[in-house]
């Protein structure tokens, strides 16, 4: 290769002002692809945030079984000194600078199961937004198979309709020689032309569903929406015979929305223990030390001790609370049920998820075999359509029917071949299935 030569040929065109783009389109694979947006992706992080906030309230309830640490300060200026009368005499009690410290240190003893509620509601609520992360890897893995599975058919259209503008180009080159020879009619070459005016019309709407589904697919892996990326087309492995039972069996054992909806469901009983604690009493002990003065340092009291010292049991029980108790408690009942009719729900909706995955699947390999025989019926009848027309065997009309005939065709079977890919991808997040690869055991 002449490399001077293709150098010469870069400046000139980028001295007339044509822009010369030497970047390479990234290549990846499909499981590349939803690796990146994994890593990356504004849901997987909001969702691992989510997580770490979770982790941080289990340490908040974990630490209210520990004992707390207050400390006060206080200072008071009375504008006389304070008094008490005995037999008609006044007695001058304390200065009018008042200076208090305190410390305190309460240690909670019963608190009508209150604390060790609390700390079984954390500790679902993280293992709740660990299956809340999970789900959003799974949809966003999903999200980037379908965006992918979108370009790559695009990228397919669009060839199959340069291909058929290709073919159109020489169909019109033939008729305009069958045209000058008194062969064909007038007519025939405009309709040659309408016809290929056609078919430029869907390149230009190919075209700009491949920018939009090449954008998609960038900004679900962070990429700048009109980078250039190319997708490594995915092979279709053979799937065995599969039942529909065991498939809703695995689903309802391994989908997370699954197990977050029956952890949801555990901690109804946690708040039930939760609302029912504000019946019981509440037991602290409790250990003081204060300082009492007329200075900064409480140092100096003329009329008391200026320290001290206490230790005790504190007992709160609320006796009435107009119902409010009750009515918290008969509300926790009422949420628990609820609840389990969201979780019966949730599972009839993945029954039915994975019965739509499978006969989607099992449809799509029935039409790829109709599609493949249709699509050799139409290519051998576009081979003999052109061998009749050179024979002024057919019109025209018959020749560009015969290619738009192929063009569909072709096109069936593409849409065929994806389906099954999206069929697949559709199966495996009914199936709760994990897109990293790394299988939850039960």
């Amino acid at each position: 290769m002449n490399f001077r030569f293709l150098f010469v040929c870069f400046i000139l065109l980028a001295v007339h002002g044509i822009p010369v783009s030497i970047s390479r389109a990234e290549t990846l694979a499909l499981e590349d692809a939803v690796q990146i947006a994994l890593s990356s992706h504004q849901r997987i992080i909001q969702a691992q945030e989510l997580y770490s906030a979770r982790m941080e309230m289990e340490t908040v309830a974990q630490s209210d079984q520990l004992p707390s640490i207050d400390a006060g300060f206080s200072y008071d200026h009375l504008s006389n000194h304070p008094v008490q009368t005995i037999s008609g005499t006044d007695f001058v009690t304390n200065d009018k600078d008042v200076v208090h410290y305190e410390i305190k240190i309460t240690q909670p003893l019963f608190t009508g199961f209150a604390i060790s509620a609390r700390k079984k509601l954390a500790e679902l609520n993280v293992d709740m937004a660990s299956y809340d992360l999970k789900q959003t890897q799974r949809r966003l893995a999903l999200d980037v198979n379908i965006a992918a599975l979108q370009l790559l058919q695009a990228e397919a259209n669009q060839r199959l309709v340069e291909q058929q503008r290709k073919q159109f180009i020489n169909h019109l080159e033939d008729i305009k020689a069958a045209y000058v020879q008194g062969m064909v009619p007038g007519n025939d070459r405009l309709k040659a032309e309408v016809a290929l005016a056609t078919v430029e019309q869907q390149l230009q709407t190919v075209i700009s569903r491949v920018t939009l589904a090449r954008s998609h697919l960038n900004l679900l892996i962070g990429r700048p929406q009109q980078h250039p990326l190319e997708i490594i087309e995915p092979a279709i492995t053979p799937q065995p015979q599969q039942q529909l039972q065991p498939l809703i069996e695995l689903a309802l054992k391994q989908r997370p929305e699954i197990r977050t909806a029956e952890l949801s469901l555990n901690s109804s009983d946690e708040n039930i223990r939760l609302a029912n604690s504000r019946n019981l009493p509440q037991v602290a002990l409790v250990a003081s030390y204060w300082r009492n003065g007329d200075n900064l340092s409480a140092s100096h009291n003329s009329y008391h001790n200026n320290d001290n010292s206490s230790i005790g049991i504190h007992l709160d029980w609320n006796l009435f609370s107009g119902g409010g108790d009750r009515a918290r408690l008969a509300a926790s009942h009422h949420q628990k049920r609820a609840k389990r009719q969201t979780l019966m729900e949730l599972q009839d909706m993945v029954r039915l998820q994975v019965e739509e995955a499978l006969n989607q699947l099992k449809v799509a390999a029935k039409n790829q075999q109709t599609a493949l025989i249709a699509q050799q019926q139409a290519r051998e009848n576009h081979r003999l359509s052109v061998l009749q027309f050179h024979e002024n065997l057919i019109s025209t009309n018959d020749l560009l029917t015969a290619r738009t005939l192929l063009t569909r065709a072709e096109a069936n079977l593409q849409a065929a071949h994806y389906g099954i890919l999206l069929a697949n991808a559709r199966l495996s997040f009914a199936l709760g299935q994990d897109p990293l690869g790394d299988e939850e055991s039960n």
